[in-house]
Parts: structure tokens; sequence; C-alpha cells
């Protein structure tokens, strides 16, 4: 369990934001002040996909690619819709697999890879 709280790790991924910033971008993805200082270990699933989301889009060197499996499962509708708003503003590469047809739009996707008896067929949308 890691004991470290998302500000911290944040702050050690040498992020270019200030404090103040991590803290509100932080408060956007529905994770309030008290929670991010605790330790990682204590936070909810949801808390942690939304620490590890801020994680890969906010350090120095943000993520190229996210892998997403479900990602929508542990949140609420005011977590998703804020989860959804991080992602548009995403510059990398993202493979989702979601049931959520309201979130797949949402990120607006070029292509989907579909899955039939025949095999895999990609579509440009």
């Amino acid at each position: 369990m890691d004991e470290r709280s998302i500000v911290e790790q944040l702050n050690l991924l040498d992020t270019p934001l200030a404090e103040a910033e991590l803290r509100t971008r932080l408060a956007l993805l529905q994770l309030d002040a008290v929670r991010v200082t605790q330790p990682t270990g204590q936070l909810s699933g949801g808390e942690r996909l939304k620490a590890a989301m801020a994680i890969a889009l906010w350090r120095d060197s943000p993520a190229q690619l996210l892998l997403l499996d479900e990602p929508t499962n542990p949140l609420d509708l005011e977590s998703v819709l804020a989860f959804e708003q991080a992602l548009r503003g995403f510059t990398g590469a993202i493979v989702a697999v979601s049931h959520d047809e309201a979130f797949i739009q949402a990120i607006r996707p070029t292509h989907h890879l579909i899955w039939q008896p025949g095999g895999w067929r990609l579509e440009s949308v």
C-alpha cells in the first residue's frame, strides 16, 4: 500500500503545475482537498483511477498512450463527466474498452475496433 498522497506523487514527478493548480485540477476530478493528502492506499477504486489519470496527464512528460479497461465502472456520473473532460484535453493515443456508449462518444474516437464472429473489423469514425 502506497503511503504517499496524490499531491506528493505528482510533486515527485516534476509536474510543471504549481501545487495550487494541481489541487484545482484534482478538485475538478471530484477529489477533495482532504482526500488528495491521504495515502493513495486509503482511496477507493474510483479515486485511485482519478489519481492515476492525474499522474498520467499532469506529469512533466505526460503519457503518450492510455489503455483504459471499463474506466467508468467505478465512477459516479459527475466523476465520469470530469473524466471525459480531462480526456478531451489529452493529446496522446487512447485505447479504451467500454460498454458505456455515452463515454465512448464523449471521448471522440477516430476509430472503432469491433469484434464479430468472422473476426475483428476496424472502422473509421
